[in-house]
């Protein structure tokens, strides 16, 4: 069955742009098409596509002479525009938190960190409306007064 819009011709345009991005994100089969009927001679389609991976390889290596700074990083993803880096205190599976965003490269280095375990996950967003699964969580580093291990 396929969903018919019917509209003033002043909102055409913006409808069909709302109702087809709301079809391609609630849609995870990568398979699905949808045809949208306009009405009169007009007509539109929405195609759903796969998601994008979550960042693979992501590390954490100690990098500051006094040990308590961290640098994270991670292999691009296809079309990524900007990363987000995220940081647990409690595991390697919960307690995430958004550290950082907009990061461009595939590389970050966090300020200086109290003493603690800390784990850093990777997503990244592609173009302004896909956001991938974080990343696996990298290897525990731990801080101390003066040491990163």
């Amino acid at each position: 069955m396929r969903p018919t819009l019917t509209t003033g011709a002043h909102r055409l345009s913006h409808a069909t742009l709302l109702l087809a991005l709301v079809l391609l994100f609630e849609c995870r089969s990568a398979q699905a098409t949808w045809a949208i009927g306009l009405g009169g001679t007009g007509t539109g389609e929405a195609r759903a596509t796969a998601a994008p991976p979550a960042p693979t390889g992501v590390a954490a290596a100690c990098v500051s002479s006094s040990g308590t700074t961290v640098k994270v990083t991670w292999t691009a993803v296809t079309h990524a525009s900007t990363y987000k880096i995220w940081k647990s205190t409690t595991s390697a599976t919960s307690g995430f938190t958004v550290t950082a965003s907009g990061v461009t490269g595939t590389s970050w280095t966090s300020a200086t960190l109290a003493a603690g375990g800390y784990w850093f996950e990777v997503s990244a967003l592609v173009g302004a409306n896909w956001a991938t699964a974080n990343s696996v969580a990298s290897a525990k580093r731990t801080i101390t007064v003066t040491t990163c291990s």
